[in-house]
């Protein structure tokens, strides 16, 4: 912690938060919120409001665990970028060079759901679009045929181990050719499987040894562990009345028990605000934190900068309500202000988790911000957007 003054940060400014963002609690939009601008590497401006359960009226804590759900692609994909610095993959190998199964992979190219026409790829799946979501790989989230092919499969099983669902998904027919297109998907999954195969590791042990611990990252991990349980933010939805009811993850939130299988790599990462702090403060020094350094600064660099072509960009459509961003190796990075609804200066690289966590870091103002809550959907309400505009004005010029 600091002085916000020393920080660059508005005192009075800063005392505008707690009213702006206590109603989406009392107005039972949302159960509890924990909220933190760190800047120059210290905590100017901390709070929690709200309950952690609003049943016990057990209030939020700053050491509460959340269901981080999407902000687990951002941690595979340094995950990844480890093994390119350390010389075993890289991101222009093809994905089958490591999952053999996606060599027959192939692309949907009309027909129906139940009678799809396919055809050969042009190009294979790169570990690249794996991370910058052009792989072609489906994720359910639209009405069309691959999609629905997709949906039907229901892969995301908790009794399944990550090579049963990698292989299961090449026989799943693409959306597009690789590179063709920008659209969210389940590409961070098969990036995990690729860390296995190239590491020998299972993906919760290289992140645990790679990641985690020289972060200091104490309380992040794929399972509810012992002693922990008491700690987990209770996932709200809102029922037919309005009202916020517990217990509505859905069935993936059978990924996160002890006897679960799967380890899921696009959204299966439980954290605390203080350990994700500490992950996205060491993006924003350059790959290093606390005397230890996870990733050089010019693989950092090549992360947090728009990996698009101009054909591509801005993207839209999946879980980025926003115009005006480009796309990294599993961040959005903004690359045009002007388009964007949010404000901030071109270069924020940012992402979020369907139950309401969001991060967001900012390198010309050297700031890392991040609000979360644990609702589904997350994005029902415009918390988000609403902390990062108070957080734009409490910056002193």
């Amino acid at each position: 912690m600091a002085p916000p003054g020393a920080l660059g940060l508005s005192p009075a400014a800063l005392a505008s938060i707690a009213p702006a963002l206590r109603p989406f609690v009392d107005s039972g939009k949302v159960p509890g919120i924990y909220a933190v601008i760190a800047r120059h590497g210290r905590i100017g401006y901390e709070r929690t409001f709200g309950w952690m359960d609003v049943e016990r009226r057990q209030p939020m804590r700053r050491d509460a665990i959340f269901h981080i759900y999407s902000m687990t692609k951002p941690v595979v994909a340094v995950g990844i970028l480890r093994l390119v610095e350390d010389g075993k993959l890289g991101l222009d190998d093809p994905v089958s060079k490591y999952i053999p199964a996606f060599a027959a992979v192939k692309v949907f190219a009309g027909g129906s759901a139940d009678a799809p026409v396919l055809r050969d790829p042009d190009s294979p799946i790169t570990v690249r679009q794996l991370l910058n979501h052009t792989s072609g790989l489906g994720y359910g989230l639209t009405a069309g045929p691959a999609d629905t092919i997709f949906t039907r499969a229901r892969l995301y099983d908790a009794s399944r181990t990550l090579q049963q669902f990698t292989d299961s998904l090449a026989r799943i027919p693409l959306l597009f050719s690789p590179g063709t297109r920008w659209s969210y998907s389940s590409g961070l999954d098969v990036a995990g499987r690729v860390i296995e195969v190239a590491s020998g590791e299972t993906l919760d042990r290289f992140l645990d040894e790679q990641i985690f611990r020289p972060l200091g990252m104490r309380d992040t991990g794929f399972r509810v562990r012992p002693g922990t349980r008491a700690r987990i933010a209770t996932v709200y939805s809102h029922g037919p009345d309005g009202a916020l009811r517990p217990g509505r993850g859905g069935g993936l939130m059978a990924m996160f028990e002890p006897e679960a299988r799967f380890l899921w790599g696009s959204g299966g990462l439980l954290s605390t605000p203080d350990d994700y702090l500490r992950f996205a403060q060491m993006l924003l020094n350059g790959g290093s934190f606390g005397g230890r350094r996870i990733l050089r600064p010019e693989t950092v660099a090549l992360m947090t900068h728009n990996t698009l072509p101009p054909s591509l960009t801005p993207v839209s459509g999946g879980p980025l309500p926003d115009d005006g961003y480009g796309f990294g190796l599993a961040v959005a990075v903004l690359v045009n202000s002007t388009l964007a609804r949010r404000p901030g200066p071109p270069g924020i690289f940012r992402w979020s988790g369907y139950l309401g966590t969001y991060f967001w870091v900012d390198p010309a103002n050297d700031l890392v911000a991040m609000v979360w809550t644990q609702l589904s959907p997350g994005s029902a309400f415009p918390l988000e957007a609403t902390f990062q505009k108070l957080v734009y004005a409490a910056l002193e010029p």
